[in-house]
């Protein structure tokens, strides 16, 4: 088995984002892992489980360690053997070199997280009658409400222009809308 090569905390955090077996939470426990780290080199951090469980909503510090098995698993942590001067254990950034290469070929190469079925991640159905019937509509387009996922969520917090929006299976207009509505900027 060969390791990972080492990375920094950017493309640590760009190759986390486009690996479709990394979900939600999982997702969200890596991001509160590079909080923790070393800046000097970039690569090492030292998290306190307790803390990440309270950052990321789980009840305790022992729901966050199957996020932590996954991403050692996918190569995303290795552990140096090494413990901080708070007696935890120093893991450092990599990741998998096929994962790499797409990031670094650029969007052509990548695939985009697909978003996960489940009662988060589902768009709830709207009654409105007045709207197409499903034969006349795209399979593609939501209908009703969305709940975006937090990679979309940041891109919004990013200011990012309205033409670059990635995520082509849903338009643009009704992803806003749903961001609004998530940051209280639109009245229910």
């Amino acid at each position: 088995m060969t390791e990972n090569p080492r990375v920094d905390h950017d493309l640590w955090r760009r190759s986390i984002s486009h690996d479709p077996r990394v979900k939600q939470n999982t997702y969200a426990v890596a991001m509160a892992f590079a909080m923790f780290g070393d800046y000097t080199d970039g690569t090492d951090v030292f998290p306190s489980m307790a803390t990440i469980a309270q950052m990321v909503g789980l009840s305790s510090a022992t729901k966050v360690h199957p996020h932590r098995k996954k991403l050692v698993e996918y190569g995303y942590l290795t552990d140096t053997g090494e413990r901080s001067s708070a007696d935890t254990v120093v893991y450092r950034l990599t990741a998998p070199t096929e994962v790499i290469a797409a990031v670094k070929a650029g969007r052509e190469a990548r695939t985009r997280r697909k978003p996960q079925n489940g009662p988060l991640r589902a768009a709830t159905a709207s009654l409105d009658h007045s709207a197409p019937s499903a034969g006349d509509r795209p399979s593609t387009t939501p209908v009703g409400p969305i709940e975006l996922s937090l990679e979309q969520k940041t891109w919004f917090l990013g200011g990012n222009d309205p033409k670059c929006w990635p995520w082509v299976e849903i338009p643009y207009a009704l992803a806003e809308h749903a961001y609004r509505l998530y940051t209280g900027e639109l009245a229910t």
